[in-house]
């Protein structure tokens, strides 16, 4: 209970509503999110789900240096090499991130907003951390 209180503290002092904090606890505790190590990310307000994944992990992933051209363009290089489906599947799975759609439109746009935690989804494996280059070691 004590983790419920703390999640609630901290969704009401992002400008969450009752009703929305309501549909994020029982969206959270559904899948067995450990809430006292959930944290919540960010939001993002998109026409579908697939969009808003996509723009937030984007946004997430800005690459801010001064020394980089503009005209390099990048966000397109990422776009073509980057399976954004596998990359948030992935996410899901290591790390836990989930995405939760609130009831409500903001001129024909959704709010999606999104949480980073253990649960049920996750399980054992999230916490292994294999990298690419584990080949290289063995």
């Amino acid at each position: 209970m004590q983790n419920d209180l703390i999640m609630i503290e901290t969704l009401k002092d992002q400008g969450f509503s009752k009703i929305d904090i309501d549909q994020i606890l029982n969206y959270l505790q559904t899948l067995e999110y450990d809430l006292k190590n959930t944290r919540y990310i960010g939001e993002i307000y998109s026409k579908n789900e697939r969009l808003a994944k996509y723009f937030f992990l984007r946004e997430k992933l800005r690459l801010e240096n001064d020394s980089l051209d503009e005209t390099l363009h990048i966000y397109e290089i990422l776009d073509q090499c980057i399976d954004w489906g596998e990359f948030w599947r992935l996410l899901v799975i290591k790390k836990g991130f989930c995405c939760i759609c609130l009831l409500g439109e903001l001129r024909h746009k959704k709010r999606y907003i999104f949480f980073s935690g253990p649960n049920i989804l996750s399980g054992p494996s999230a916490e292994l951390t294999y990298s690419i280059f584990d080949d290289l070691y063995e």
